[in-house]
């Protein structure tokens, strides 16, 4: 009886098909772009927000170092409130270089994002803030 069992398992298993999976090429110029040059992408849940903050470096010599042929970045930040139909807002900001996320919190009115960025002689702090809701 086990080894009867056995074959009709051995049958089953082997007649058992996976799913094909098949890629379809996506032609669209901006969004092979933006995905291509994906630098970081990171995801902070926070208390009622999540923020996700995706980082695209730009054409070489954007940061305009006349002595380098260093890239500047684009910084993508989305905040999405929780729940079944989340209202989201998608701030950019444009041209940072060295980007550094060092904290993302939340007070009772505003996401703030604190950052560093600039060459290593010139860093600057700065605190971005998103208003809630």
């Amino acid at each position: 009886m086990k080894k009867l069992i056995l074959v009709l398992f051995i049958m089953a298993t082997l007649s058992c098909t996976s799913q094909k999976f098949e890629a379809k090429r996506v032609n669209n110029f901006e969004i092979n772009n933006l995905i291509g040059n994906i630098t970081a992408f990171k995801t902070y849940t926070l208390t009622d927000n999540i923020v996700k903050i995706v980082i695209i470096k730009n054409l070489a010599g954007s940061a305009k170092n006349k002595e380098s042929g260093e890239v500047s970045n684009n910084m993508y930040i989305s905040k999405c409130e929780f729940g079944e139909l989340p209202i989201c807002k998608l701030q950019l900001l444009e041209d940072l270089i060295n980007i550094n996320i060092e904290k993302v919190y939340e007070d009772k009115t505003n996401i703030k994002i604190d950052i560093t960025s600039g060459n290593y002689n010139q860093r600057k702090s700065n605190t971005i803030l998103i208003s809630m809701p």
